[in-house]
């Protein structure tokens, strides 16, 4: 009987962690069982006119600890770098050579963003915003003003990538690039959509990528806070 009502417990447990990922945050109940989270299409007929957000946008440095509904980060993420030409998976930003992955760093761990499948694949069981989302080194003006942050991007490139009759600064000045516009979307729709944000170059760089097991060949550029004010 024991062994029985367990079960059942387990199996509602289950069903409402399967609730939770599908119409409200990244909040599993087991996040030992860290599993691929399936994002919701982008919401396509939403959002404000493009010249009042462009008055809007900023960068915020003081976040609330409200979650961030899989709705709106699965939006987000189309915004930052889906794909928007789905016949020729081309993106909202330039996409190829010089591209980035982007993780997600929340409280319940890593994620990968594939834009292909719209899903969010487990990196991590563990939270690293305390490296992703503080500035570095501390303290200054600026120091650890946003590890409260429900979700840090951290945007990698793979070095692997590169065009080889590039010099290595050439290829470094087309990822930054890359990466730049990356985070403007991410900018843009934050100010449309009520959140916050900021992109920072200024982190604890070797500790987040040997935390996050990152290969050699792999490049953490910038990392971005996203949250309500």
């Amino acid at each position: 009987m024991s062994k029985e009502m367990n079960r059942r417990e387990f199996m509602k447990a289950s069903a409402a962690t399967g609730a939770v990922l599908m119409t409200g945050g990244l909040s599993p109940t087991f996040a030992q069982e860290l599993k691929p989270i399936q994002l919701l299409p982008p919401q396509l007929d939403g959002g404000r006119p493009l010249m009042q957000v462009l008055k809007d946008r900023r960068s915020t440095r003081a976040y609330s600890s409200k979650k961030i509904p899989l709705q709106i980060l699965s939006n987000l993420l189309w915004a930052a770098f889906g794909i928007n030409r789905p016949g020729t998976n081309l993106r909202t930003a330039p996409s190829g050579f010089f591209s980035n992955d982007i993780y997600v760093a929340t409280a319940e761990g890593v994620f990968l963003y594939d834009a292909r499948a719209n899903l969010l694949n487990p990196v991590l069981v563990e939270d690293v915003r305390n490296l992703s989302g503080q500035q570095y080194p501390p303290p200054g003006v600026y120091g650890g003003y946003v590890g409260e942050a429900p979700v840090n991007l951290i945007y990698v490139w793979d070095r692997s990538k590169k065009r080889p009759h590039y010099s290595e600064e050439l290829n470094m000045y087309h990822v930054f690039t890359n990466t730049g516009l990356i985070s403007q979307n991410v900018y843009l729709y934050c100010a449309s959509e009520g959140l916050v944000t900021v992109v920072r170059s200024w982190f604890n760089k070797p500790a987040l990528e040997k935390k996050m097991k990152l290969q050699p060949e792999q490049y953490a550029t910038l990392v971005q806070s996203v949250g309500y004010p």
